[in-house]
């Protein structure tokens, strides 16, 4: 059954906005047991890691994320754009065709990793150059998973992404308890584990949604519509990277591979919100495309500005009154002196959050150029204020320079959005599937 609801006759609006948070109910256990398990492999490392290893660690995961952005802007980010519309009644084929370029994305993008690795062994620098050839091994089997978590999105239903996140965090979390046993947690084993589960829970999401034989005709429609998508998308998801990444780069080049490891170390302790901001995004694409025009989105606009903004709020007040205790009890005493500055990195996800809002309202009105202009303002700052403030004040200029710079990128996307909030379009027949009906 598919219902076409008139907003104005019925007088019973689309109720996108419970339906959307009901559904992030399930976006929030994915995000949090996939992340929760990557984040353990970061703690594990920050703490039985030296520091200089674990801030090669964390550049070389900067370097894979750099080209991981790549496969997301042309697969990922279109793939949640044209699954709830254009291919909304083919997903086995579509994903059959996605799978076909995920492989020359992702070995592409090791291929690059691996070059990059005998560059930086050749120039002496041996710990980094390991680092990333691990990447280079297990990039395809991550960037597999992130494309079958993903899928699941498009088609509404994150349910199946988290029990998907089950079945990765068992065999996470028994590879660790393995390797810790024998004493033999490396970069390499950590890696190794990351790998096999990503592989056999991307199968298990892949089992019966995915048609390995799609039609020629519709290859050539996907290829065509993912590279008209992906020229924007692309050069924004690199610009995006910048703000947040560059600083593992300019660290070790200005002050030292202990201090980049020191910057993810207090990271790591926002990164459930950063995940489940970006998991409650990807959910409100598709709703947005749902909704644009409507009044319904302007209520599902006002409100993801609440959780996704406020809830970090309280995150940020509780975790700078207790930073020396939480610093000391999770990493054993390690990157203490650095403590004091989560009062000032406990700002990224509030401002993230906003800025997640306005970015998904701008990309499901397919305004892909002004979400272009806004990576373009927050790269550039991030580059200027990177380099001169890392280059006087070391960590500290960095988490002020992530700070100021997510400030920028959040006040031109508000700015790009102004128009489409003042829009007074008269609301149309919104037609809503069957999953969709039944779960409102």
């Amino acid at each position: 059954m598919t219902a076409a609801l008139n907003v104005r006759e019925t007088g019973a609006p689309v109720r996108s906005a419970t339906t959307v948070f009901r559904k992030g109910f399930w976006a929030v256990a994915d995000q949090g047991l996939f992340a929760g398990s990557n984040c353990v492999v970061n703690l594990m490392l920050a703490r039985w890691l030296s520091p200089t290893e674990y801030g090669a660690f964390v550049t070389a995961f900067a370097a894979f994320l750099g080209l991981g952005v790549i496969h997301t802007s042309l697969l990922t980010e279109p793939m949640l754009v044209f699954s709830s519309d254009r291919y909304r009644d083919r997903h086995p084929h579509y994903f059959g065709v996605l799978l076909y370029w995920h492989l020359l994305v992702s070995l592409s993008a090791s291929m690059i990793l691996a070059l990059g690795g005998w560059y930086l062994r050749s120039r002496g620098q041996a710990d980094l150059a390991q680092a990333l050839y691990w990447f280079a091994a297990a990039g395809p089997f991550i960037l597999f998973l992130w494309l079958m978590r993903r899928t699941c999105y498009g088609q509404f239903n994150p349910r199946r992404a988290a029990i998907g996140g089950v079945g990765y965090l068992i065999l996470m979390m028994l590879g660790l308890a393995v390797v810790h046993v024998l004493g033999t947690l490396t970069i390499g084993t950590a890696l190794t584990i990351i790998a096999v589960s990503s592989l056999a829970a991307g199968v298990g999401l892949g089992i019966g949604q995915v048609n390995l034989r799609p039609p020629r005709a519709l290859i050539r429609d996907v290829t065509a519509e993912h590279l008209r998508y992906g020229r924007w998308a692309t050069a924004t998801q690199i610009l995006g990277f910048i703000p947040g990444n560059i600083y593992y780069f300019l660290l070790p080049a200005m002050a030292s591979l202990e201090q980049s490891g020191a910057l993810r170390a207090l990271t790591n302790l926002f990164m459930p919100l950063l995940q489940t901001s970006t998991a409650l995004c990807m959910l409100l694409l598709p709703a947005f495309v749902r909704t644009q025009g409507t009044a319904e989105g302007k209520r599902l606009h006002r409100l993801s500005l609440l959780v996704l903004a406020g809830t970090p709020v309280i995150y940020w007040l509780v975790l700078g009154m207790f930073d020396r205790r939480v610093v000391m009890l999770v990493y054993g005493g390690k990157f203490l002196e650095y403590s004091g500055l989560l009062w000032v990195l406990g700002l990224q996800p509030v401002i993230g959050g906003m800025a997640g809002v306005y970015g998904a309202m701008l990309r499901a009105r397919q305004k892909l150029n002004a979400v272009f202009w806004g990576g373009v303002v927050a790269a550039v700052a991030a580059v200027v204020l990177g380099v001169a403030l890392t280059r006087r004040f070391g960590l500290a200029g960095v988490c002020w320079s992530i700070v100021i710079t997510y400030g920028l990128h959040q006040v031109t996307l508000w700015l790009f959005s102004r128009p489409m909030m003042r829009d007074r379009t008269p609301l149309a027949d919104v037609e809503l599937p069957d999953n969709l009906v039944e779960a409102a």
